[in-house]
């Protein structure tokens, strides 16, 4: 429905306050913030701005070396490397433009929308981050950027995220009708999806060659951008479960089996990305476990929507809270509990 500027004078502010809701709610569109109607995205806007890092911070010449060092990198894990590398600055492209675009002309919540402008900020922070590490070590930008274009797997994992955004991408959108307010709140769903499934798998490549000490560079960087990501999750598990309390007709049980299957979805394509990484297996990771891992990461997305699990599965990677507590998360990798740091600070 958008925002109605000037529509309202005859309104007091605390009713403008009041009416809000993340879409389709009254604003003057002067994005007064304060008081807030929307409490958890002015903490997550305020915990953003402690975020602030740039890649150049991130030393990558110690990648550089090992990544021209004859024999210290196996095939396989090069190929895990840029293959990864490949589809996180993909990734990072399209929701750039998802947030920019489709998502945040949409809501007419000012606080929800401040925090969605830093997150696409952020996101094109990652973009150059993942620019400074294809430039560092060297590679064909047109290869890294056009993998896709070869690489069947990552093709279709492009093409199901993109599918997933493409539902509200229309000039025309605009919330205000049943059917258009459900596949918003299915294209937040997909942003929890991309946010806590995708990165997630595509990151512990990255730290699994760190934990056997290699590219600690990249995996720093790859540490600032998941802290980032973090926040990113956190956001738009909020955003979905308050439109449900805001708009509960929204959420029907057809509507939550569909969110299901597009949970389920996600994991089948990433695992199914993931395993044609792995091929034999590389430093630990292997089918077994990487498809537990991927089970254990769709629970938890399940559940923080508060939809039924799918799986029985356990975190099969506990080391990763080595990689992710420290100045990153409070509890552990998979919960997104951040806690506030330093500005530019990250140690491992």
């Amino acid at each position: 429905m958008g925002r109605t500027i000037g529509k309202m004078n005859d309104l007091k502010n605390s009713e403008v306050i009041n009416r809000r809701r993340v879409i389709n709610g009254e604003d003057d569109g002067l994005m007064q913030i304060a008081p807030l109607k929307h409490p958890f995205a002015d903490e997550i806007f305020r915990t953003m701005l402690k975020n602030n890092w740039v890649p150049q911070e991130v030393n990558l010449q110690e990648d550089v070396e090992q990544w021209k060092k004859p024999g210290f990198l196996t095939e396989n894990e090069r190929r895990v490397y840029s293959r990864s590398l490949a589809f996180v600055s993909n990734l990072d492209g399209i929701q750039t433009a998802n947030l920019t675009t489709n998502i945040v002309n949409q809501i007419t919540s000012p606080e929800i929308i401040l925090a969605i402008v830093r997150q696409a900020f952020e996101e094109a922070l990652h973009v150059h981050s993942y620019a400074t590490m294809i430039e560092a070590l060297g590679f064909d930008p047109d290869e890294i950027y056009g993998m896709y274009k070869k690489d069947q797997e990552l093709y279709a994992k492009n093409q199901y995220v993109l599918a997933a955004v493409n539902k509200i991408s229309a000039q025309s959108f605009a919330t205000g009708t049943f059917e258009n307010d459900q596949l918003f709140l299915e294209a937040c769903v997909a942003n929890v999806i991309l946010e806590g499934i995708y990165f997630y798998s595509a990151f512990l490549n990255f730290y699994v060659l760190r934990r056997n000490h290699k590219m600690p560079g990249s995996a720093q960087m790859i540490q600032f951008i998941n802290r980032d990501e973090d926040m990113h999750l956190r956001l738009f598990i909020n955003i979905v479960n308050t439109i449900k309390k805001e708009q509960p007709e929204l959420w029907t049980p057809e509507f939550q089996e569909r969110m299901v299957k597009n949970i389920e979805g996600a994991v089948e394509h990433e695992l199914a990305w993931g395993l044609s990484c792995l091929r034999e297996g590389v430093l630990g990771l292997n089918r077994e476990n990487l498809t537990e891992y991927l089970h254990f990461v769709g629970n938890l997305r399940l559940k923080a929507l508060g939809l039924p699990k799918k799986w029985t599965a356990e975190n099969p990677f506990p080391w990763l809270d080595e990689f992710t507590q420290g100045n990153m998360t409070e509890s552990n990798f998979f919960e997104s509990t951040v806690k506030e740091y330093s500005t530019g600070s990250l140690e491992w």
